[in-house]
């Protein structure tokens, strides 16, 4: 192994965190982040992809037996490798897990400037005809396809309107699935102004999940999330979220960030880490935004996430950005056009919900008997690689994937620049979250070494 030339991977990024502590990560290879010392940062710099193990030993003062043991280490997530042969994510052949988003209904008790959904408040709920016919198709794709799981994000309008329709399908469904070995997990996508004992109960037998549409504080929220009265939602959100953390029911928040809300991202993200609640800050697709005040507000963040990390927040546990995957990366944004997709109402199966009502779309229903819906997804609407040559060739392609397809300008996501900017300091704070682990488990060790000495 001597004679071997280690190769560093081209999509690496390596950055110092202080004097004497640094980070590398492949960013074609999943969760290959690494803290280094000074001395094995030296030695990463050291390589130059023409010297050999034995050459660089001599070089660097260091025996050969311990830079082959460092070496091996780094070649197990492809910081480097002995050949040219660097991986990067692959499409699988066929999806084991599936993932759909389920507009239950077109009716919302809420009236948000940027709403998508073209048919909004023109129909009502799913029909249980259309309930029952979904759960067929789930039971033949499972039977045929082997699949393990299967995810539903129940949005709308608003889910929760239709809780009642929805309490009896979940059961019924989960026992049906888990008989053919398959796990159904339910998730509401939801604005949280309705929340009750029954709709508690039921969620904690159930185990259902949460993601909540929280646009900040106060008048931020409130200046696009208001009733049809012209009244804010903000208060009764907040305390119905507090209800679901105080209840321990899995939840999550999603802040679409626009002009009218983003000089309020510091303000928010500060409650969110004291909530010690998962949350995800979008940027509003289809709109200009200013690019400026953006990345200060989203900066100003950043420090603010920085400075919870020293005090044990868990920094990549409670925060995404955008559709960015920057530990287990991808191949594309989203499941659609590969394991997923959007069911509408009346059991319309969309490549993605924004394209509910919209006619031009190639589309399929659930009630087409000829087809499961795996075949439903493959032969629907296709956008997923439609990418520029940019994409193709830059460091962060399996990070971005080119953010989402249906909103692309030019084959690549409009907030291309801001990745850019926030991806090195995202896998920044992922390395000083562990940094500070890392501290604290040696400051216990040392602790317990002082008590028994």
């Amino acid at each position: 192994m001597k004679n071997l030339i280690p190769i560093k991977s081209p999509q690496l990024l390596i950055k110092p965190l202080d004097d004497q502590h640094f980070y590398v990560v492949n960013c074609a290879y999943p969760n290959s982040l690494r803290l280094l010392n000074r001395a094995q940062y030296e030695i990463l710099a050291a390589i130059d992809n023409r010297t050999s193990i034995i050459a660089l030993s001599d070089q660097l003062a260091i025996s050969s037996e311990k830079l082959e043991e460092f070496l091996s280490l780094l070649a197990q997530t492809e910081i480097i490798r002995f050949d040219h042969h660097f991986s990067i994510p692959q499409r699988p052949s066929s999806p084991k897990s599936l993932n759909f988003w389920i507009h239950t209904t077109n009716r919302c008790n809420l009236t948000c400037s940027y709403c998508y959904i073209s048919t909004l408040n023109t129909t009502a709920g799913m029909s249980d005809s259309t309930r029952q016919q979904l759960l067929n198709k789930m039971v033949e794709t499972v039977q045929k396809r082997k699949i393990n799981s299967i995810k539903l994000r129940l949005a709308g309008g608003e889910p929760l309107s239709q809780f009642k329709a929805w309490k009896g399908f979940i059961p019924q469904a989960q026992k049906v699935l888990r008989e053919e070995g398959c796990q159904l997990e339910c998730a509401f996508i939801t604005n949280l102004t309705i929340l009750t004992d029954e709709i508690l109960e039921f969620s904690k037998a159930y185990h259902i999940s949460y993601g909540i549409s929280v646009d900040g504080l106060d008048e931020d929220h409130d200046r696009t999330r208001t009733f049809k009265s012209g009244t804010g939602s903000f208060s009764l959100i907040d305390r119905n979220l507090r209800t679901l953390l105080a209840h321990q029911i899995p939840v999550s928040t999603n802040t679409v960030v626009t002009n009218h809300n983003l000089a309020g991202l510091p303000r928010l993200t500060r409650y969110l880490i004291d909530l010690d609640v998962p949350f995800r800050y979008s940027i509003v697709k289809g709109e200009a935004i200013d690019a400026q005040l953006l990345e200060k507000y989203l900066s100003e963040s950043y420090m603010i996430m920085k400075n919870a990390i020293g005090q044990g927040w868990r920094f990549s546990r409670r925060h995404q950005f955008y559709d960015l995957k920057p530990s287990e990366l991808g191949f594309q944004t989203c499941a659609s056009g590969f394991s997923g997709g959007a069911i509408y109402v009346d059991g319309t199966v969309n490549y993605c919900h924004v394209h509910f009502g919209d006619q031009t779309e190639l589309s399929h229903n659930l009630f087409n008997m000829d087809m499961d819906l795996v075949d439903m997804i493959e032969q629907g609407s296709h956008y997923e690689d439609m990418k520029s040559n940019d994409c193709q060739t830059c460091r962060y392609k399996s990070v971005c994937t080119s953010g989402c397809p249906v909103y692309r300008v030019g084959g690549k996501d409009p907030q291309c620049s801001l990745y850019h900017r926030f991806i090195p300091m995202i896998y920044e704070l992922q390395a000083r979250e562990r940094l500070k682990l890392l501290q604290d488990y040696r400051m216990i060790a040392q602790q317990g070494d002082a008590v028994l000495s």
